[in-house]
């Protein structure tokens, strides 16, 4: 977890690594940022209230009976029983708020679940808490929507505590609570226990310098499977130091998922020094079969031209989908106009969601050695056909161009409900 001793042991791990595999310049970038340590929870359903004062022979649920799988998320404030009535906001899209009329949020609970919308755009976690605090909410509740008693974890804001208290609890938890909400009125008591304090995040960086200064980022954040990738790159491409006509540059990056913090806090404090950078490839969750893998282009055109060019000799296919993803490491240098493409590596299923993702069972056995090895071959190759490619990797965009860009891909709402629209 970032600011963790466990944070600071991936650090000197990923250093030591990077200089076995004979990159150059290895080095940490150390970050201030808030740091987020997770106490108690408890989260309480009571007795609930009948809708009309004469209607009140329903089955009532058990007093004070406690949630076992409740969390708090990440940056949630904390909070002393907090008690309040619970809304059902369904999956948090914005059609499911507006069917409650404005104000009715107000100095209530609201509850959402992971689930996404069967076609279209996913809506993110921190998207559907923005809308709650918006509507006037005074907690939080995020259900998974797969079985399991799982709850579902992840951060509310970037860097900083969110404005309300917010609680993660399995489907059963979930289901039970939805199955209240369906009778009448049901309150629960809230209680939050975290910790904040000021800290350190650390990115770690390497290099397989070529023969010009122009440089092809490739990153991915600590606690993901394209950190083992990126590990593997360092391995494969590290003793081909200057056989390169650009630079490559592995950064492991520190608190993506807080919010997108690592990659921004990189980005900010390299302003000046981002002109030799042509491109950037994200590798967040690069695990996946083959028939998976492909990019995301995030609205840069000639820079589509160039990967589709050179996926027809891979010999198996590999998608180019014109995405722009706004919760990775890629986003806060395509918000500074750079060419910045993800890499997909696994099957989208807005059924199955996060699968075993952010909860408990995020565990090493979910990963296939096969995937990695597969993900690998197919960046590997990539990156050895780019470094080396003539001409332009594709045009850097305008502010204006980058605005219209989310725009057109319907990003201005969630952003601004993430509190993260710049514009």
């Amino acid at each position: 977890f970032a600011g963790s001793p466990g944070g600071r042991a991936a650090r000197d791990f990923l250093i030591n690594k990077f200089k076995a595999y004979g990159l150059s310049n290895v080095h940490s970038e150390a970050f201030d940022f808030l740091v987020w340590t997770r106490g108690g929870c408890e989260l309480q359903m009571l007795a609930p209230v009948s809708r009309t004062a004469v209607r009140d022979s329903w089955e009532r649920a058990p007093v004070a009976r406690s949630l076992r799988s409740a969390i708090s998320l990440v940056y949630s404030p904390n909070a002393g029983q907090l008690r309040a009535e619970v809304l059902d906001c369904g999956i948090g899209s914005d059609k499911d708020f507006a069917k409650y009329p404005e104000g009715t949020l107000r100095g209530k609970i609201a509850m959402v679940t992971t689930a996404n919308p069967e076609s279209g755009a996913l809506i993110h976690r921190r998207e559907k808490y923005g809308r709650a605090v918006a509507a006037g909410a005074v907690g939080f509740i995020y259900v998974n929507h797969k079985p399991g008693m799982l709850a579902e974890t992840g951060s509310l804001r970037s860097g900083r505590l969110a404005e309300i208290p917010a609680i993660g609890v399995s489907y059963e938890d979930g289901w039970e609570l939805a199955r209240w909400c369906k009778r009448g009125i049901i309150e629960v008591s809230m209680t939050v226990e975290n910790q904040t304090c000021p800290g350190q995040g650390y990115h770690v960086v390497g290099e397989i310098e070529g023969k010009s200064e122009e440089t092809i980022i490739a990153g991915a954040h600590y606690d993901g499977t394209g950190t083992t990738v990126l590990l593997e790159i360092a391995r494969i491409l590290g003793s081909l130091q200057g056989q390169f006509q650009r630079t490559i540059r592995l950064i492991a990056f520190d608190a993506e998922e807080l919010g997108v913090l690592g990659a921004g806090e990189y980005v900010k404090a390299h302003l000046r020094q981002l002109e030799p950078v042509a491109l950037m490839i994200n590798l967040d969750g690069a695990a996946g079969p083959v028939d998976s893998h492909g990019f995301t282009t995030e609205g840069f055109r000639d820079t589509e031209a160039v990967l589709r060019g050179y996926t027809q000799d891979f010999g198996y296919p590999l998608s180019l989908r014109d995405r722009v993803v706004t919760a990775s490491d890629n986003f806060p240098f395509f918000m500074q106009g750079i060419p910045a493409i993800m890499m997909l590596a696994r099957t989208e299923n807005p059924a199955l969601g996060r699968g075993f993702g952010h909860t408990a069972a995020d565990t090493l056995d979910k990963v296939a050695e096969v995937d990695l090895k597969a993900a690998t071959m197919t960046i590997t190759r990539m990156l050895a056909r780019l470094v080396n490619h003539h001409g332009s990797l594709g045009a850097r965009k305008t502010q204006a161009e980058i605005k219209q860009i989310l725009i057109e891909q319907d990003l201005e709402r969630p952003l601004r409900a993430q509190d993260k629209w710049p514009f």
